[in-house]
């Protein structure tokens, strides 16, 4: 499986439920936004579907399915 790191949507989910174990829906939300945002300096997908794609392809680029489930809880902690 995927870990932190490896520039999937993991990297948005794990910090976005270890916040949310305490009830800090906006919180998790917040730190979701800021993993997906980190997959932009990852050079090398190591798991997923971009692990297929070229570096110089993913360089500035976000995770898509990290961006998803950012926005998921952003929308999740709007409603909240």
């Amino acid at each position: 499986g995927a870990s932190v790191g490896d520039r999937t949507m993991v990297d948005a989910l794990a910090p976005a439920l270890a916040v949310l174990t305490s009830g800090n829906v906006a919180g998790a939300a917040k730190v979701a936004a800021a993993g997906a945002e980190s997959t932009k300096a990852m050079r090398k997908a190591k798991a997923g579907r971009a692990s297929y794609v070229g570096e110089r392809d993913l360089e500035g680029v976000p995770d898509p399915g990290a961006v998803a489930v950012a926005n998921v809880f952003e929308v999740v902690a709007a409603l909240a």
